[in-house]
């Protein structure tokens, strides 16, 4: 155990002030936890930006993290109608990825389509053409090296005027019936978008299980509320009890003034609100945002344009209306970096916990913890042009020392104005008060001490598992604290939610939110989501080639995950086959998957990435060599197959084919044989007996390579050499 410097953030609207009586208190708690925070985005549409959505000068300034930059990690882009236009913003997100790096997440969202123009309904008979539309974009898009996260069902089906209309029931019955094919590669599922975040387009889908099991996020844009809209306003009750992912997929607070107006009054108007005389403020994004995260329990906000005369990075306004000057062009806005205080600080991974949400009148606060532990955000709004605000800041379970201060108002954009004293994890400060509007926004980072454990191996001995050998997934490493010498996390895994999805109490106490299930066999991983992992304490005895042999189930055929060992790969990503032919969720059978590692000798820290959602893993075995024989292979129980009791085992021929993996093959006579294509395709059946089985494999399939055989309940992979 030993001990090393910690970061804290804070984020708020500060100015430095040795204390008050009048100060306004903020109690944070960081055990009190809420939603995970997926991160902070803007939108990318080239055939409506002509061509000019986003530069790589851009995407350096918007997805960097350090200073001048906004720390965007979400592109989102259109899924255009016409798959002529399918690579409109391929580029833009290449440059994106560039720079947001790990955190990178890129979402697509459909406004027409072949099948539906402005103000048209997609017909129910066109239901499956409109979602292998969307498969096919999100195919495209992965060979592009830029897969998608997510994909949304459609953009504002209630302002339908220019795009394609959904009713309530449409949105339903697509939901349920087809919305599920849409994670054919590997992207999540986003609901149909609504333009002023209408529950009722929502509540249908939210009240059946079996329809709302096809969503994996549901978004929305705030177009029908600014300012004055209550509270209420953004709360979702039923929302919040089903526990989805809401993110807000579009909106900017105004449009028709320029992105640099700190606080004018001028009209305002557009499609969402009527032209009237307002009062246009570039706080109110800073508390958009804080309402947006605390009072909606959203995971992911997502401004209009990244560039735009009223966007993030200024562009001229197309009708010379503002005359933005040329200097202001291709720079950061006022409203950029107030939205950066939140984005460059807040990141990925991070989750919102308790904090006094209105310390006071106009003063607004919202804290998080970050994706390691490490670090603890507080953001605090203030939106009172005309006085300067006074607050302390207490965090609970913080050792916070000093703290360094970045401030957003009037006169600054993202300042650093130096290191501030901490005692004993409080600091009082007076928000901005140089400027002639005294509403502002500021980041604290903090620094403490933090004493560090390693995470260790999940055994009574507390011993690396040993290579050769075998490792169940439930038995990941204990997470301990902080980070290593390397700046590693000591943390050994990451679960989307907080939620234990499984049936099993194993490990409840010590990996809550990881859905460990009980089988028949044993227990598993569950539940497994992309963005997830789990890590493991192993000790290799030997360098060399190995086989490993992973126990895997999948319904869908594009589950997948990847292995690393110190956090380089040793396996390229892994696609699982369809092993589930039961009814749906019953994920009773499991295959085999092998592939040929070489490592080095000693300890490691080994972990499962997962890269494409919903598999089970049992277990991972290694075995010294390359194409080693599996030491435990598949064999059909007697609950599976009441004759298996009475035959003796076949072991694989030598022919036309070779099994990479085995099964046990009941001999009493002919029985039905099933194949598939390694992304669970069917491609037909044969009756044999079990010694022709791999010779008939051969015969059915068309061209070499690998595929999934099936019989009486369980599985073996066969490689066809043609």
């Amino acid at each position: 155990m030993w001990k090393f410097s910690k970061i804290l953030a804070f984020t708020g609207a500060f100015g430095l002030f040795a204390g008050s009586a009048f100060a306004s208190t903020v109690n944070v708690d960081v055990s009190e936890e809420h939603q995970v925070i997926r991160g902070f985005g803007g939108m990318v549409h080239n055939t409506w930006q002509g061509n000019a959505g986003l530069s790589e000068a851009d995407a350096k300034i918007a997805f960097g993290t350090g200073d001048g930059t906004l720390g965007l990690n979400t592109l989102r882009i259109p899924v255009n109608g016409n798959k002529n236009d399918f690579g409109k913003e391929v580029q833009a997100a290449k440059w994106a990825k560039k720079y947001a790096g790990d955190d990178f997440i890129l979402y697509a969202t459909p406004w027409t389509s072949q099948y539906a123009g402005g103000n048209q309904h997609i017909a129910a008979s066109n239901y499956q053409g409109y979602v292998d539309h969307l498969n096919s974009f999100a195919e495209y898009m992965k060979g592009q090296g830029v897969p998608l996260y997510g994909l949304s069902i459609s953009n504002e089906p209630d302002w339908c005027s220019e795009w394609a209309c959904w009713s309530a029931d449409e949105i339903y019955n697509f939901t349920k019936n087809y919305a599920g094919q849409m994670r054919k590669h590997g992207t999540k599922v986003i609901s149909t978008e609504s333009f002023a975040y209408q529950k009722k387009l929502y509540d249908q889908v939210l009240n059946d299980a079996n329809a709302l099991k096809n969503w994996d996020i549901l978004g929305a844009h705030f177009y029908a509320s600014d300012a004055k809209t209550a509270d209420s306003w953004f709360q979702y009750s039923l929302a919040d009890q089903k526990k989805v992912e809401r993110w807000m997929t579009e909106h900017y607070t105004e449009s028709q003034g320029s992105g640099n107006y700190w606080r004018t009054v001028m009209g305002t108007g557009d499609q969402a609100n009527q032209y009237k005389v307002d009062t246009v403020r570039a706080m109110d994004v800073g508390y958009e945002i804080h309402r947006a995260m605390v009072v909606g329990n959203f995971n992911q906000y997502t401004w209009w344009y990244i560039r735009r005369c009223y966007g993030l990075i200024m562009e001229k306004d197309f009708g010379n209306k503002l005359q933005i000057p040329s200097g202001e062009i291709g720079k950061i806005s006022k409203r950029g970096y107030v939205l950066s205080q939140f984005a460059r600080f807040v990141r990925p991974g991070a989750i919102r916990v308790g904090a006094t949400a209105k310390p006071e009148d106009n003063v607004y606060a919202s804290a998080y913890k970050s994706k390691d532990g490490d670090s603890t955000i507080v953001v605090l709004v203030n939106r009172d042009y005309k006085n300067a605000k006074t607050v302390t800041v207490n965090v609970k379970g913080a050792d916070v020392k000093t703290v360094h201060m970045y401030t957003t108002s009037e006169s600054k954009n993202a300042k650093y104005e130096g290191e501030l004293d901490v005692v004993n994890g409080s600091v009082t400060v007076k928000m901005e008060s140089g400027s002639s509007n005294k509403d502002c926004i500021v980041t604290l980072v903090g620094v403490g001490e933090q004493i560090v454990i390693p995470q260790e191996p999940f055994n009574e001995k507390k011993e690396p598992w040993a290579i050769p050998g075998k490792i169940q997934a439930e038995d990941f490493d204990v997470s301990g604290a902080g980070k290593d010498e390397n700046g590693n996390s000591n943390v050994s895994f990451f679960d989307n939610d907080s939620e234990n999805h499984g049936d099993s109490k194993y490990r409840a106490e010590d990996a809550a939110g990881v859905d460990i299930y009980t089988k028949k066999f044993g227990t598993v991983i569950g539940y497994n989501q992309a963005g997830e992992w789990l890590e493991y304490t192993v000790n290799v005895k030997e360098a060399g080639d190995y086989t490993m042999f992973a126990y895997v189930a999948s319904s869908n055929g594009t589950a997948s995950f990847q292995m690393l060992m110190d956090n380089k790969a040793i396996t390229d990503t892994v696609v699982v086959p369809k092993t589930v032919t039961a009814e749906e969720g019953d994920f009773e059978e499991f295959g085999k998957i092998q592939r040929n590692v070489t490592l080095t000798a000693g300890k490691h820290i080994m972990r499962l990435n997962i890269t494409g959602d919903w598999m089970d893993v049992d277990y991972f075995t290694f075995v010294k060599g390359k194409d080693a024989e599996d030491p435990e292979p598949d064999i059909i129980d007697d609950e599976q197959d009441t004759t298996a009791k009475d035959s003796s085992v076949t072991e694989p021929v030598a022919g036309d084919s070779t099994a990479i993996g085995k099964i046990r093959l009941v001999q009493s006579g002919v029985q039905a044989y099933s194949v598939f294509d390694m992304n669970g395709n069917f491609l037909g059946k044969f009756e044999s007996d079990a010694a022709a089985m791999q010779k008939n494999t051969a015969k059915l399939v068309k061209s070499k390579g690998t595929y999934l055989v099936k019989a009486a309940g369980q599985s073996t992979l066969v490689n066809v050499a043609k």
